[in-house]
């Protein structure tokens, strides 16, 4: 068994085992666009005497949490061809995707799984879930008292949508840092999409949607308001097209309240997990943390980790006058259990540890749940110092 990252010629074969194992086909233009979107040092597979048997993609990202840019791997394209399964091949590519991570400071890493189970054997958490409503336009209002602005369709801009959605993605724990090439390859493929701005008052952009009208559906791929005049107008912007629609397809961040705008808000609304998120570095990912308050004293934490060594042990961490981050990291001795708990500190698992720091979970409930075991004292500082920002996350990979 070899595991390395692919050559140029071996590319159609992990597109083709993709294709396979997640029942898609790509066009030539599909394919092209790929080879242009993917590094090959990205490319990781298992090698059976010479054949491609097991892959994975790691998607170097950044996503925004607590209002920091961070730097994320986005694993994605995990497959294995049918003769190959069940051999432990992916576990050895998670493993490898991690120490690569590691090395490229990645302290961070994201997915969207096909199964959660699985991935949680691994450190994987879920941490995110998307909401989707179906309206029909007759149940938006068609006017809001005391809303000024209008919405206006443009072409494809992508330098001033991401100036409204960085602005947005920074409220939220976990949502992309957008490059250009992403945008226009993952957000804007599709020359079609219509694309609307709003503008307050004074002209200024403070809100967009992207949307397509297909077959008497209006889908909104992405809306993004960053106030409630924005919302309001764009709302009034999408009734407006109720002669060429009978059904609206919007997917709001999870925390929008969108149904209480609404003329008539019996709604069919469904709320789906979407992403998982594991820290990869624990080490790392908390020197850069955004501490909501000044760490008073030593904050303990007891991590163990299935796959990481470099996770596992105890974790001493310190704020100094400036609020800067220090830690001591132990590493378990060899061959020694603990047959008692600690008297001091945070005990848990890098799953637990993921869900609480993109705060999808918060302390409290993961201590009731039996995840998070310390002292009640300790419990309530993790709850004073996590970021308090709803995870969301737009984008898929």
């Amino acid at each position: 068994m070899e595991l390395r990252t692919i050559k140029a010629n071996e590319f159609d074969e992990f597109l083709k085992m993709g294709e396979f194992a997640f029942q898609y086909e790509l066009s030539e233009e599909d394919k092209r666009k790929r080879r242009d979107m993917t590094e090959l040092e990205n490319c990781w597979a298992i090698f059976d005497n010479g054949i491609m048997a097991s892959k994975l993609l790691i998607h170097p990202m950044e996503i925004w949490l607590g209002g920091k840019v961070m730097s994320m791997g986005g694993i994605a394209g995990v497959a294995s061809w049918p003769e190959y399964r069940r051999k432990g091949h992916i576990k050895a590519l998670m493993k490898k995707s991690l120490e690569v991570m590691k090395d490229n400071g990645q302290s961070v890493s994201m997915l969207h799984p096909f199964s959660v189970s699985f991935y949680r054997k691994y450190g994987w958490e879920l941490t995110h879930t998307i909401k989707k409503y179906e309206i029909k336009p007759e149940q938006l209002a068609t006017r809001y008292a005391h809303t000024k602005g209008n919405v206006i369709r443009i072409e494809h801009d992508v330098e001033r949508l991401d100036r409204i959605y960085d602005k947005y993605a920074q409220k939220y724990a976990g949502m992309l840092k957008r490059t250009e090439k992403w945008w226009r390859n993952s957000v804007l493929h599709n020359p079609r999409d219509i694309v609307a701005v709003y503008l307050d008052e004074n002209g200024n952009d403070e809100g967009y949607l992207v949307y397509r009208v297909k077959k008497n559906v209006m889908e909104i791929e992405e809306w993004v308001s960053l106030n409630e005049e924005a919302k309001m107008v764009m709302l009034q912007f999408v009734r407006n097209h109720n002669s060429m629609v009978d059904s609206i397809q919007l997917h709001p961040a999870i925390d929008e309240n969108f149904e209480f705008l609404m003329f008539d808000p019996k709604i069919k609304q469904e709320i789906s997990s979407y992403f998982m998120s594991r820290i990869v570095d624990f080490k790392q990912f908390i020197k850069v943390y955004p501490f909501q308050v000044f760490l008073e004293k030593p904050l303990i934490i007891h991590l163990d980790d299935p796959l990481a060594e470099w996770n596992r042990g105890t974790f001493i961490i310190r704020m100094n006058r400036e609020e800067e981050i220090q830690v001591d990291h132990f590493h378990p001795k060899e061959g020694v259990g603990c047959t008692h708990p600690p008297e001091k500190g945070i005990q848990c698992d890098v799953n637990t540890l993921s869900a609480m720091f993109f705060n999808y979970q918060t302390p409290g409930q993961l201590a009731a749940q039996g995840r998070l075991v310390g002292k009640p004292e300790e419990i309530e500082v993790l709850k004073k110092v996590i970021n308090k920002q709803i995870p969301f996350l737009y984008d898929f990979f």
